[in-house]
């Protein structure tokens, strides 16, 4: 029982080093791809756009004829009409018909040609908003793949941190052993370390959530072991914020922006409503043709039996004298005609010209042509709303890269000072000139002037991208 322990352990413990091993680290590429095939607002967004399809593929079938079959049976009772006779009848009659009907628009006002026009449109601006759908979802990607970057980073220096405050632990206590420095400096030393290892806890805690924001965005489970890479990135020292300027930026976004695009076709589309809406101020013109044949249980033939029978007397007058005159009448039954012989008897055909002439429809087509032209209004309200909203946004984007490159320089200057402070400090106290509380103090400076550095770093790298995302480039971070 024992060897077959080991051996389950042996095994289990073999899995998880394979698992480890074979696990896969996701690029920011792979983040955003994956992200935008599995996030429902992307996919309801694709579903718009094959909507939208469809619909111009029903608009322009609209110019195709249509082609019905008809067909009906039953059994009448009464006075009735027989359906293939057209004569009145007390009997029971069965009856089957059968038709064929076609019907072709030659002249609508063009409303099919408009039609078709407008719901090209309404697919090219479906398919614009899928895309800026995605590329909404790829920056919020970025945000949270750099949000987790930031966190791992933080937490790796609140790990240092804490090595270091327990390696100043042990030069305090060879401080102490010597009697350079009093007893009570170990107070401050283990009250440091208790702070770091609580920090340390916090900045895993923030790792956690980082990546959980991560996985909500890509629809991945909680439980999934998700890893990113850490590539090794550098911001070009000659970057400079301050070269970005609104108009090149504004026209490289005009460019390559899915919403301008959606705008502009929509548009085009509330162009289109307005003679879709005149189209009822003109007749409707169409072509029609039909095939139809009938059955009925009643519709008969007669045949001669070749029997005669005697009818009744004709008088004549004959020289004054009236003589009756008997002819023989020819005896016929009656037969049932079979069904495929009365439908070929009773088959009938059509074609003809329908036209409908429209003379007065309440203001209703007057109505709606206004009402498409405040649409097309409307459309173009929304345009400029939605170009002035992306320059506001640009305009934002610059100056907030600007002024994060402002608060990066600060504080790689604050780090420097802390760290020559905290250098000072540390040589000082080696010599027993400070207590531990000034070290501490000291360090602590320094520990938050460098995380103000790694944030500020990755804040400014995503403003970046961000005015790389309104020209149109991909989100990488090589």
């Amino acid at each position: 029982m024992k060897n077959m322990i080991k051996t389950a352990a042996a095994i289990l413990l073999m899995a998880g080093v394979l698992s480890l091993n074979a696990q896969e680290t996701w690029s920011l590429e792979r983040c955003v791809s994956y992200a935008q095939d599995a996030n429902f607002a992307v996919l309801q967004a694709r579903a718009n756009v094959k909507v939208a399809t469809l619909a111009e593929k029903q608009a322009k079938a609209s110019r195709l004829p249509n082609i019905s079959i008809n067909a009906n049976a039953g059994e009448q009772f009464g006075r009735t009409i027989d359906p293939t006779t057209n004569q009145f009848n007390t009997t029971g009659i069965g009856y089957n018909s059968l038709s064929l009907n076609a019907g072709l628009p030659l002249f609508n006002g063009g409303l099919i040609h408009h039609s078709v026009k407008q719901s090209k449109w309404n697919a090219l601006a479906a398919q614009a908003d899928a895309e800026q759908t995605a590329n909404n979802l790829a920056l919020q990607v970025a945000q949270a793949y750099l949000n987790v970057l930031l966190t791992e980073e933080q937490a790796e220096n609140a790990r240092r941190r804490v090595v270091q405050s327990r390696r100043q632990l042990d030069v305090t206590l060879k401080l102490i052993d010597a009697g350079t420095i009093p007893q009570a400096d170990r107070f401050n030393i283990d009250a440091q370390i208790a702070r770091d290892e609580q920090a340390a806890v916090l900045a895993q805690n923030n790792v956690d959530l980082a990546y959980l924001a991560l996985k909500q965005l890509m629809q991945l489970e909680p439980e999934v072991d998700l890893r990113i890479e850490r590539p090794e990135f550098e911001i070009p020292a000659d970057l400079n914020p301050e070269n970005y300027a609104l108009q090149p930026v504004y026209a490289s976004a005009l460019e390559t922006q899915p919403n301008i695009r959606a705008a502009d076709y929509r548009i085009k589309s509330a162009e289109e409503a307005i003679p879709i809406a005149r189209a009822d101020y003109f007749p409707n013109l169409s072509l029609f043709a039909s095939l139809s044949s009938n059955y009925s249980t009643q519709f008969q033939r007669l045949i001669e039996t070749g029997e005669t029978k005697p009818a009744k007397p004709i008088i004549v007058n004959v020289g004054g004298n009236d003589v009756p005159v008997i002819f023989n009448d020819p005896v016929y039954r009656a037969e049932r005609i079979p069904y495929l012989d009365q439908l070929d008897e009773n088959f009938g055909q059509g074609i003809g010209v329908q036209i409908s002439i429209p003379i007065y429809q309440n203001n209703r087509v007057r109505l709606n042509v206004e009402r498409a032209r405040l649409g097309l209004v409307n459309a173009q309200l929304q345009q400029n709303q939605t170009r002035q909203t992306l320059k506001n946004d640009i305009q934002t984007a610059i100056a907030n890269a600007r002024a994060a490159r402002k608060q990066l320089d600060a504080a790689q200057k604050t780090h420097e000072a802390m760290l020559a402070a905290y250098n000072n400090m540390d040589k000082r106290h080696g010599l027993g000139a400070v207590n531990a509380l000034d070290l501490t103090t000291a360090k602590t400076n320094l520990d938050n002037a460098e995380n103000d550095v790694v944030v500020a770093r990755y804040d400014y790298l995503f403003k970046l991208k961000i005015i790389d995302f309104y020209q149109g480039k991909e989100l990488r971070l090589r």
